[in-house]
């Protein structure tokens, strides 16, 4: 059974927009390639994510974003195993913060 993990965090200082942008064009090919979908929104410094797929792989994403040194307070705030992943053409995007609140809580 898929898995999904939302979280918030805030990004440090030193995260330019441009490392973002390149972060998460890496994170989509990394995460096509581990079968996870996703998406991502940044507003201001506060970031919320949703991550989808195979358990274990979520599971390792998640440890790996939990010890990144760009994030910073970083909460769950959601755990559960889903039926099907509802980001399926998607190894990560960034869209807009309601966008991603809606996501998070209609599924």
């Amino acid at each position: 059974m898929p898995l999904r993990i939302v979280y918030v965090s805030t990004l440090e200082q030193h995260v330019t927009e441009a490392e973002l942008a390149a972060l998460v064009d890496k994170a989509a090919a990394f995460n096509t390639s581990h079968g996870i979908t996703g998406i991502l929104a940044v507003e201001d410094r506060r970031v919320c994510q949703i991550l989808e797929g195979p358990d274990a792989a979520v599971d390792a994403l998640f440890a790996s974003i939990k010890r990144d040194d760009r994030h910073a307070g970083i909460v769950e705030l959601v755990r559960h195993g889903i039926d099907a992943t509802t980001f399926d053409d998607w190894g990560m995007v960034r869209r807009g913060m309601l966008d991603i609140v809606v996501a998070a809580y209609a599924a």
